[in-house]
């Protein structure tokens, strides 16, 4: 049967999907919702505005550069594949090419930004967006920019995502409407052989986004395809307490884990257990975050050097390989998603932790997003030396988290709590709630993490009683004092209680205030708790890195930490190094985009030269970890002081040879070939005068007879003293 609707036909089937969003859309729920779990309940952007600091400006920067690209632009593939009239200008990268499609999560995102700032332009944007997307949908329910786009799951994910902040943040419940059409299609057309790891499609984070389309709907389908994509061996896992690098529980050999995504899809688990609410759920998560902060988590919270997830004992080896250390905007999103789940099922604080170290040393030391969609994707924490950048690459995934992750700042800061308040995040904000009939207005006034000292202040329309809770960081260097200005003056005592709150009950009346000191202390933060070597050293939750010619790790004294540092005045955490002036410690966040700074200190840094501080000729690319280049002729050179260098770089099945020179004379020809793709090499150069060098290495036309090219890549120096 087929019946005529507008200007095209549609199955009968379609009709029924038609329906149960529209009576979605009205309100109707087709089944019983859960009972809530959650013991705390953040405020979902309602009544909350971030006011002030770091982590608004960033809010602002991220909402200018997404408002700016054009609708046109962004509609073009979708207009183009269904024969629509299509202006605009390609985007390119990975918007063109429909790679890991970021539409969904710029709905998201715009959907997000305008909960969170009220701005009607980010409204109005994605309105104009889920219009236009809407036109385009094919009759079957197809839905995708191209008719080759390279991961279905990933895209259909992030698109129910999109769909449903539509409807949740922007009032737009007929977004329910297409969320039902494009379902259609992906329960027919989406593999689900589920290949354990499979990260080519991500499709383990499929039940999340879904189980939220089922509470916000109450449609059945929602819940029956979300469980279909539960990530359950892996999971299981954790929820056993068993090791994921023991033995893959499909009997496969290959055991890489794709960070983000795999941290990303434990969020699946904590919305499986909000609707089903299977306890094994909540020990997936539970377990989950005690290992990855035992075992995954740099000093910064981040995780996952070259996207990997890796036994604890390879982290020093890639934290020195790498400058891809932490997938920042994309980890950040997965790190808020998760512990804001943990935090509201547990009622622990102890998990804002997690959050507020990627605040200040991830999404909040973000450099801004070039007009070409290049987003700060990687940073790197490499101890012989690393500069901020944007990839190379436009319209990554990252750029589809981004705006998401920024924005959720300001559901992250507080918490509603049966009998009052919770504050998790130090943060300039407001938050506007109704307390047992009485109006209530928390303003929390800082300039932490540069300061101590957190301000709150509150405004009732009436004495009302309840409690008001502060999160006790794991970073406090002595006992929070507190003191209520117009009560007694003097400090009181904060009840300190088995979840790390940190609380005060009484009558609250209007004007009330609360100024809270939280003392901090440098501290070292080693990567390894049996090894003081590499750490990061951090100020309260902030890690703080080094401007320095070479890593200044052997000119601190480690024991008595706080010694080294001399105060610049007028800026806040910014600091000399007492013994060498020249070096400079201030926040990762105020590092600024190409300058160059040392945030691990690795007593193997000194006299490294990273790839990035040579200096080339011709067509050499970065691709992160070493320069390479196939064009003859083309040169790298680098200076060091020693009496013989190591040079270092990688063998590749498409390398060729090259010359190396040291100051002028030629000392030798390396063939960096080898029938297997990137492996580590080093060639050493010894017997000099004592002094400072310079080697140059060029590229020449030669190469082995069984490579497939003559490329050579350079990856850095070590002086040999």
């Amino acid at each position: 049967m087929k019946l005529k609707l507008g200007n095209g036909s549609w199955e009968k089937t379609e009709l029924n999907y038609l329906l149960a969003g529209l009576l979605a859309v009205s309100g109707f729920r087709a089944g019983t919702v859960p009972p809530e779990r959650r013991v705390l309940l953040p405020f979902d952007y309602v009544g909350v505005r971030v006011t002030d600091g770091l982590l608004r400006r960033q809010l602002d920067q991220a909402k200018d550069d997404y408002l700016r690209i054009p609708n046109d632009d962004l509609l073009l593939g979708f207009r183009r594949r269904a024969g629509l009239p299509a202006p605009g200008h390609e985007l390119g990268g990975w918007y063109s090419n429909d790679v890991f499609h970021v539409f969904g999560q710029i709905l998201s995102g715009l959907s997000r930004m305008y909960a969170a700032t009220g701005d009607p332009a980010c409204k109005a944007k994605a309105d104009a967006l889920l219009d236009g997307w809407a036109k385009c949908i094919a009759i079957n329910g197809y839905f995708y920019y191209t008719n080759h786009p390279n991961a279905l799951h990933y895209i259909y994910e992030k698109m129910v995502g999109g769909l449903v902040d539509m409807a949740v943040y922007t009032g737009r419940r007929d977004a329910l409407v297409q969320l039902a059409r494009i379902t259609r299609w992906a329960e027919t057309h989406l593999d689900r052989r589920n290949p354990y790891s499979y990260s080519q499609t991500e499709w383990y984070t499929l039940s999340e986004n879904l189980y939220r389309a089922y509470l916000i709907s109450g449609d059945e389908r929602y819940k029956k395809f979300a469980k279909v994509w539960e990530y359950t061996p892996y999971w299981k896992q954790y929820a056993n307490k068993q090791s994921i690098f023991a033995k893959r529980p499909d009997g496969g050999q290959t055991m890489r884990y794709h960070a983000y995504s795999h941290v990303n899809t434990l969020s699946g688990a904590a919305m499986a257990y909000r609707v089903n609410g299977d306890s094994w759920y909540l020990d997936t998560i539970k377990n989950a975050y005690d290992y990855l902060q035992a075992n995954e988590c740099f000093a910064t919270g981040g995780f996952g050097p070259d996207e990997a997830l890796v036994p604890k004992q390879q982290l020093e080896q890639m934290l020195r390989d790498t400058s891809s250390t932490f997938e920042t905007q994309c980890g950040t999103w997965a790190v808020f998603k998760l512990c804001k789940s943990l935090i509201g099922l547990t009622g622990d604080a102890k998990y804002g932790d997690w959050i507020e170290r990627v605040c200040y040393n991830g999404i909040g030391a973000t450099i801004p997003m070039s007009p070409a969609g290049n987003v700060f994707y990687y940073s790197s924490y490499n101890p012989y030396g690393a500069v901020k950048a944007n990839i190379g690459e436009g319209w990554t995934c990252c750029t589809g988290t981004r705006p998401m992750a920024i924005a959720d700042v300001c559901d992250l800061i507080y918490f509603r709590a049966p009998d009052g308040l919770d504050v998790n995040l130090f943060v300039p904000s407001v938050a506007r709630f109704k307390f047992k009939g009485s109006n209530v207005v928390v303003t929390q006034q800082t300039r932490f993490p540069e300061s101590t000292s957190v301000s709150v202040m509150l405004s009732l329309d009436r004495p009302t009683e309840f409690t008001l809770r502060f999160r006790k960081p794991s970073w406090l260097a002595g006992a929070v004092t507190v003191v209520t200005p117009g009560r007694n003056g003097r400090p009181e005592a904060l009840q300190d209680d088995a979840k790390n709150w940190l609380s005060i009950r009484r009558q609250w009346n209007d004007g009330d205030r609360v100024e809270l000191n939280l003392p901090m202390e440098f501290r070292s933060a080693p990567l390894y708790s049996d090894k003081s070597n590499p750490t990061a050293i951090a100020f309260g939750p902030t890690v703080l890195a080094f401007r320095a010619e070479d890593s200044p790790a052997n000119r601190i004294d480690y024991a008595n930490l706080a010694s080294n540092f001399v105060p610049v005045p007028g800026e806040d955490l910014t600091y000399h190094l007492k013994n060498d002036p020249d070096v400079l410690a201030r926040p990762f966040y105020d590092f600024k985009e190409g300058e160059m700074y040392y945030l691990y200190l690795d007593n193997q840094a000194p006299g490294h030269v990273p790839h990035h501080k040579l200096r080339t000729n011709g067509p050499w690319q970065d691709s992160g970890k070493h320069w390479f280049c196939n064009t003859p002729g083309s040169w790298c050179e680098g200076s060091f002081t020693g009496t013989g260098v190591r040079l270092l770089g990688y063998l590749y099945e498409d390398a060729g040879h090259a010359e190396v020179k040291i100051d002028d004379k030629v000392v030798g020809i390396i063939d960096e070939y080898n029938p297997k793709r990137d492996v580590p090499q080093h060639w050493d150069f010894i017997g000099l005068s004592q002094g400072k060098h310079v080697l140059r290495v060029t590229v020449l036309p030669d190469k082995s007879p069984k490579s497939t090219n003559v490329y050579i890549n350079v990856a850095g120096l070590e002086a040999i003293k």
